[in-house]
């Protein structure tokens, strides 16, 4: 069989995540899954130094799964070094910006002030100020508190670069930058392990050989088994598509046009 990405068939209970969800998102999937009856693509892992599989990509699917009372999951297990960990910024769009303004300075635990670095809030009239948390509140938890402020009340996007003119004139109608400090994974896997999480939609990993598609059914993930069963079970699923000549692997850059 060819080199293939390392994939696991694992116990859900044993994946920490390192981010929040969004609840209705999950719901969504969790609905298309069951009626797709198959997990379209693997969730992305890495193991910390306890043996804990840390969550990189993949919170919504496995949230949804969860959801469907499945106890296993297919995960691709990457090193932690392979992968590049990008920081997406939220634009917050078609929203009255003193009610943008108001509802983060309104949050007792967040603090408006001068423009002392990320996390900030960047307006069309050129202003841009440092969103401070509470005494002793984490990163994370100060980030939880901003991002609540907004998810849910206006339209929101993200990007990876926060320059105004690009933004501009991707969404003429932005309202505001939320910009957010550059994170490593060293940061996500100390979030995951002391149940501190990042917001959701602020991560993006890159991940070289990044497995799609593996189209396994729900059955295979739900039949009476151990682990080492089922385990076998998906690595004779692909030996099948190998024989078959059903498995590619794509070296050049891919651009959507349309997604």
């Amino acid at each position: 069989m060819p080199n293939l990405p390392q994939l696991r068939v694992v116990p859900l209970e044993r994946i920490r995540p390192h981010e929040e969800v969004d609840p209705l998102r999950v719901d969504r999937l969790a609905t298309r899954i069951e009626a797709e009856g198959s997990q379209l693509n693997p969730v992305v892992c890495t193991e910390d130094p306890s043996g804990n599989l840390v969550l990189l990509d993949g919170a919504t699917r496995t949230a949804a799964l969860k959801n469907l009372d499945l106890s296993y999951g297919i995960v691709q297990v990457v090193e932690p070094e392979s992968v590049i960990l990008e920081t997406w910024h939220h634009v917050v769009r078609q929203a009255p910006l003193d009610e943008v303004l108001s509802e983060i300075d309104s949050l007792p635990e967040l603090r408006l002030g001068k423009d002392e670095g990320p996390p900030r809030i960047c307006t069309p009239d050129g202003v841009v100020q440092t969103v401070h948390g509470g005494e002793g509140a984490s990163l994370f938890g100060t980030l939880s508190s901003l991002v609540g402020s907004y998810v849910g009340r206006w339209k929101l996007n993200r990007v990876i670069d926060p320059d105004l003119e690009n933004v501009a004139w991707r969404y003429p109608d932005w309202s505001a930058v939320i910009e957010f400090p550059a994170l490593t994974t060293e940061d996500v896997m100390k979030a995951a392990i002391d149940d501190d999480p990042v917001p959701a939609g602020m991560t993006r990993f890159v991940v070289p050989e990044r497995a799609l598609r593996i189209n396994a059914e729900l059955s295979l993930l739900r039949r009476p088994g151990s682990e080492l069963e089922k385990q076998e079970l998906l690595d004779r699923l692909l030996e099948e598509r190998a024989r078959a000549g059903r498995i590619r692997r794509y070296d050049e850059a891919v651009v959507i046009l349309d997604d």
